[in-house]
């Protein structure tokens, strides 16, 4: 069902959120999953040996061994392989073009949940790809708070639990 699943990286914990649960969907489906870092146009292009030098996120860790990190996880978890990208320019111009190029079956960002002013003024990437992306897109938002939405009864949410886990694929 989704052999293919790209998902947008910047270190952010909104970011590490949507790897997590691509990582997860990878592992119950055995995808390929590419981990896609864009990084601005004006932003000074290393060598791509060099480019997995440069920081990432806030607490400083190279972008190569956080995602070597990311990749161990992802192949531990039962996804058939994982990759990453580094890209340059405007972030969906550039993810948009990642995916009508390669053929994502699935898409996972993370949202910072921005108000509709904030939304407005700063754009929101994960609604650009939820309508310019040729595939289906998962927005995963916030922090994890229960395995139910909100306002789900507990049987509803076993309903929901169940569904998920009866997917047609032998589980490990």
């Amino acid at each position: 069902m989704f052999a293919k699943i790209l998902v947008g990286f910047d270190g952010s914990p909104h970011a590490q959120r949507a790897v997590d649960s691509a990582l997860e969907v990878a592992g119950r489906f055995r995808s390929a999953v590419m981990i896609a870092v864009v990084r601005a146009a004006d932003s000074e292009e290393a060598p791509a040996d060099l480019e997995k030098l440069l920081p990432l996120g806030d607490d400083g860790r190279p972008l190569g061994v956080v995602l070597d990190l990311l990749r161990d996880r992802g192949l531990a978890a039962g996804a058939s392989r994982v990759e990453w990208t580094v890209l340059r320019g405007e972030v969906v111009d550039r993810l948009v073009e990642l995916i009508a190029r390669d053929h994502y079956d699935l898409v996972v960002v993370g949202s910072r949940g921005l108000t509709a002013g904030r939304r407005l003024f700063l754009g929101s990437v994960s609604a650009a790809l939820v309508n310019r992306a040729p595939c289906p897109v998962l927005v995963v938002r916030g922090a994890k708070r229960s395995s139910a939405p909100a306002g789900t009864t507990p049987a509803r949410a076993s309903r929901t639990r169940a569904a998920l886990e009866d997917d047609g694929h032998e589980q490990n």
